[in-house]
């Protein structure tokens, strides 16, 4: 993995903290997976010794630091999603879900009321007829999630980047109705 590499999981990161997607304790992990693929910083050293009841107070500094040295800035919202849609993309291919349409419903819980992602917004109404028979719901969506290019991390880094939002999606298919 290369700097740009990094540079890509650093900015998904940023941008799943953005969406409240990501904590502090989630740091640890992704940091053990980064050693596993040979980067060497010595704040991703220091982050992986962390345990994962670190506070913001404690990465913050070594988070800003990475941040700082590959230039990644605050994502827009639009793009934000879009990255989150990109590694959602590529942990689906690898574990597959139990559930009809996981993108759209994945990409909806980033719809906060007032969020400006179009993406996030279209999925947000998309996602509230999934499971219902009185309309039937636009799966165009989902085709389009479906149709963004995956991110290319290591399967280790893409689990962990993944498991925040991944574990929003519910183990079975929900019921039919209201």
């Amino acid at each position: 993995m290369g700097d740009d590499a990094l540079k890509t999981v650093l900015m998904v990161a940023r941008a799943a903290k953005g969406c409240s997607q990501w904590r502090p304790g989630d740091w640890p992990d992704l940091a053990v997976e980064l050693l596993l693929a040979e980067f060497g910083d010595p704040e991703i050293a220091e982050l992986a010794g962390l345990p994962a009841s670190v506070s913001g107070w404690e990465t913050e500094a070594l988070v800003s630091s990475l941040y700082d040295r590959y230039d990644v800035r605050e994502p827009p919202a639009e793009e934000a999603v879009v990255l989150l849609g990109r590694l959602m993309a590529a942990d689906l291919r690898a574990r597959p879900a139990n559930v009809t349409a996981p993108l759209t419903r994945l990409l909806a819980r980033l719809a906060l009321p007032g969020y400006e992602s179009d993406l996030a917004n279209r999925a947000c109404r998309s996602a509230e007829y999934l499971d219902c028979d009185c309309v039937v719901p636009d799966l165009a969506i989902e085709a389009e999630l479906q149709g963004l290019q995956p991110l290319e991390l290591p399967a280790g880094v893409v689990q962990v980047l993944a498991r925040p939002l991944r574990s929003t999606l519910p183990l079975t298919q929900p019921p039919r109705g209201h």
